[in-house]
């Protein structure tokens, strides 16, 4: 497939700075991309555009001087997933189900479903219209799925786990799991509690590859529309996140924990239960969180705390050595003066 520039301005709804008939025939990055192929640059790239070997550049804004074929946009990232969407369709499956899929006869499939092979669909699931479920996925009973749900191989939904529409889960994501709760009696054995809580996933949501949400104690582990959850992320029972969050990579929630919206948590984040986080808060990579954070900003550490604490900490801890050193010289000063 080959475009124009101009066309590809269309397409995004950008407005093209250069030659609009140089034809491009697909999407790479900014470093390998060559004369044939549109690619986007912000931030630190948008400063090495002159040096970019692209047919067409997606940007934010247009830079005082410019040689290349430039298309600006509101957001140039989000234009390029657009065309990558363009350049590299995804392959649409047909509906039906397979006939190695075990499906109840109690389960309400919607129109146009896809239930690949091995699939197992238990009593009483619910499952919208056009949503893919891909091998070797089991449904427990009475669960829920949105419309236009995405669920890959190897996914486990355990019963009366509610998800919405446009939901992805990747492979082999866990959802509505037995919560950790055990009581430990006089000998010191552990005994498990069982669960009766929900989980429940909004609309719109995106579910990482091997990570786990446990269903709630008694009331719902929950998970707000728009929340994207990075891969190996696991979320204890009766979490409750808000809307358009990040989880990345390997961070852990603990139970009964409350993350506000617009929350982003990097990766190996670590978050201690029965505690809230306020909207707009951000966790850098390996921050530990102990209590309940109220303001809004930005926390890196363990334990965590402002990015402007942790940084006087961190200068503080970069001159200890000096510091004993004057310490030791002041403690052979004191004895001296005892002596004397």
């Amino acid at each position: 497939m080959r475009k124009t520039a101009g066309e590809l301005a269309q397409i995004v709804g950008g407005t093209l700075y250069g030659d609009e008939s140089v034809l491009i025939d697909d999407v790479r990055s900014a470093e390998s991309a060559g004369p044939s192929h549109v690619t986007f640059a912000r931030g630190v790239y948008a400063e090495h555009i002159e040096e970019m070997q692209a047919g067409v550049i997606l940007v934010d804004e247009l830079p005082a001087h410019y040689t290349r074929n430039l298309i600006v946009v509101p957001d140039c990232r989000r234009s390029f997933g657009e065309l990558v969407d363009f350049f590299h369709p995804e392959n649409h499956v047909k509906p039906g189900i397979h006939p190695t899929a075990i499906v109840s006869d109690t389960a309400e499939i919607g129109k146009d479903v896809c239930i690949m092979a091995y699939s197992v669909i238990d009593d009483g699931v619910v499952i919208g219209d056009h949503t893919i479920i891909y091998p070797y996925t089991y449904i427990g009973k009475n669960a829920h799925i949105g419309e236009d749900c995405e669920i890959n191989p190897g996914c486990v939904i355990h019963e009366n786990t509610e998800i919405g529409s446009r939901v992805v889960l990747r492979a082999h994501a866990v959802i509505g799991g037995q919560g950790f709760g055990f009581s430990t009696d006089e000998q010191g054995h552990h005994h498990h509690i069982r669960q009766l809580g929900k989980a429940i996933i909004g609309d719109d949501c995106e579910i990482g590859a091997g990570s786990t949400i446990d269903n709630g104690a008694l009331n719902d582990t929950v998970v707000g529309r728009g929340t994207k959850i990075d891969n190996l992320v696991h979320l204890g029972h009766n979490v409750q996140v808000g809307e358009d969050c990040f989880i990345c990579a390997q961070t852990g929630v603990a139970g009964s924990t409350t993350i506000g919206s617009h929350c982003i948590l990097a990766g190996q984040a670590g978050v201690n239960g029965h505690i809230n986080i306020t909207d707009n808060v951000v966790l850098g990579g390996k921050a530990g969180v102990i209590g309940s954070i109220k303001e809004p900003g930005v926390y890196i550490g363990y334990p965590a705390r402002t990015h402007a604490q942790w940084g006087r900490v961190e200068v503080a801890v970069s001159h200890l050595p000096e510091m004993m050193k004057k310490l030791r010289l002041l403690e052979k000063k004191l004895a001296a003066l005892e002596k004397e």
